[in-house]
């Protein structure tokens, strides 16, 4: 049951990354490239967010980050810390807190943060890889839309 939602969840994503609301982005380092996506909680299916542990809901967006090490030719998802913040344009900061999530090979770095419709927030994040000491600055705008 848990791979079919995994695989709901993955397919669900890239449906969404076809989709303008989503935006797939990564910013690349020396050893590093770190993934994130940022989208409403509402648009995720009760059973993935169920699975997860995730509140549905038009005023909450999700951001899930992913750390890759490069090995050669290769990627590999790697386990780490991620923190930071979300700042609107009215300077109001929301905490980010972010929770490791491990399925099977894959490691994903998951927070919520409450949204208003047409918002723009300016993620600020400071992401280490596990036994690594260089913190990786990761800064990214999102408008929030109304799904």
């Amino acid at each position: 049951m848990r791979n079919l939602l995994v695989i709901t969840w993955f397919g669900a994503l890239a449906l969404l990354v076809a989709a303008a609301p989503v935006q797939a982005n990564e910013v690349e380092f020396d050893r590093y490239v770190v993934h994130y996506t940022v989208l409403s909680t509402h648009l995720l299916s009760p059973d993935v967010a169920r699975a997860y542990d995730l509140h549905r809901s038009r005023s909450r967006a999700l951001v899930n980050v992913v750390i890759m090490k490069r090995d050669g030719e290769e990627m590999q998802p790697v386990p780490g810390t991620v923190s930071g913040q979300a700042v609107n344009l009215n300077r109001q900061v929301r905490h980010l807190r972010f929770r490791e999530v491990r399925d099977g090979d894959s490691v994903y770095h998951l927070a919520e943060v409450r949204v208003r419709p047409g918002e723009v927030l300016d993620f600020n994040l400071q992401v280490t890889a596990a036994n690594d000491d260089e913190v990786m600055p990761v800064n990214f705008q999102k408008v929030i839309y109304r799904y």
